[in-house]
């Protein structure tokens, strides 16, 4: 069997039991979700989902990174630049990442938000320490960390509906803290 093929169904068997994850958690809380679950709903054997992953915490844990780091790959068009517009965008992307697990997850959204941080702040950690490359290691290493957690923060207490800013006026307030107005 060529490459190509066994790729094409491997990445078929994974985006079914993702889909599956996805379908269950609307269902049921993810506590309650067993493999066999997962696996009747995804129409595959055990042996199959243990072939991609060790449980269903890895599985949800794949799932949201894979989630940040394309979005994030598609509000900036993969270009990496420390600019206003580009950091704009990369807000963007993580109000996105928070709507589209919300939406997705309604029942179990609130237990997986630390989950859901960990991934989108490591996610603007990789982007942001590739977008600020000319800037010394020590300071890189400071703005990144708070840049990144300043957008987990803002999208996270807009989501939670707990602050009544815009989205735009929101990244519009983190670029301006950023000092790229």
């Amino acid at each position: 069997m060529g490459l190509k093929v066994r790729n094409i169904r491997t990445t078929r068997t994974r985006e079914s039991i993702f889909e599956s994850l996805f379908e269950l958690m609307e269902e049921k809380d993810f506590d309650k979700i067993t493999i066999q679950n997962l696996t009747e709903r995804a129409q595959i054997n055990r042996a199959t989902f243990y072939a991609h992953f060790q449980d269903k915490y890895e599985l949800l844990d794949e799932i949201i990174k894979k989630s940040a780091e394309e979005l994030i790959q598609q509000h900036t068009n993969g270009v990496c630049t420390f600019t206003k517009d580009n950091m704009m965008q990369l807000v963007f992307a993580a109000f996105e990442y928070h709507q589209q697990v919300k939406k997705k997850c309604r029942r179990n959204y609130n237990r997986i938000i630390p989950l859901l941080s960990s991934k989108l702040v490591n996610a603007l950690k990789h982007y942001l320490n590739l977008c600020m490359q000319e800037i010394s290691s020590d300071e890189r290493t400071l703005y990144v960390q708070i840049y990144a957690n300043m957008i987990n923060e803002a999208v996270t207490l807009h989501t939670a509906e707990q602050i009544k800013l815009t989205e735009q006026s929101i990244a519009e307030h983190i670029v301006q803290m950023m000092n790229l107005d």
